[in-house]
């Protein structure tokens, strides 16, 4: 009961110059420790040097900073210069698919003409009347045997390319056409 009487005579006598009571206030705050200062300043630059710690490693050097803008600007100067290349490749190919045209259509021109100075009554009528020329009499055609040990033996050279695979036969089955 008495602690309790001196913490209500503290609470109550706080602001009073005069003491009720027959005990005297304390004029001396409860007991300190002698560190608590210097405990409190040492707990501060503890905390101070853990943040300055967490910041500099979240903290990005001008250095790395630096590094990736170079990096990232490479990559970009690189980034253009495939498609640069790209639209090189494009132009081209569209010059080769038409200069490739240009030959199927002379192509064309000039298997109509072949064909057509293959033609048998053609041919007849070139040397007839262009290059004066006659049908031979009867006496002037002779016919000769000539030995099968005579011939001239000729390799097919498709036949070396005997082993192509199934696209191949069906991209050249296309082609004949």
């Amino acid at each position: 009961m008495a602690a309790r009487d001196e913490k209500n005579r503290k609470r109550n006598q706080s602001g009073s110059y005069y003491t009720y009571g027959n005990v005297a206030y304390e004029l001396q705050p409860d007991y300190t420790p002698y560190r608590v200062r210097e405990e409190e300043e040492e707990r501060r630059r503890e905390a101070a040097r853990i943040a300055k710690e967490a910041e500099r490693e979240n903290k990005v050097s001008f250095a790395k900073m630096v590094g990736v803008a170079i990096m990232l600007f490479i990559g970009c100067i690189a980034f253009m210069g495939m498609h640069v290349m790209v639209d090189q490749a494009e132009v081209s190919l569209r010059r080769e698919k038409s200069k490739l045209e240009d030959l199927k259509s002379a192509n064309a021109i000039l298997e109509a003409e072949l064909t057509e100075q293959l033609d048998m009554d053609y041919i007849k009528q070139e040397a007839t009347e262009r290059l004066g020329m006659s049908e031979p009499q009867p006496y002037q055609v002779v016919y000769i045997n000539v030995p099968k040990q005579s011939y001239t033996v000729q390799h097919d050279t498709e036949e070396t390319t005997a082993e192509t695979s199934l696209v191949d036969r069906i991209l050249d089955f296309f082609k004949k056409d």
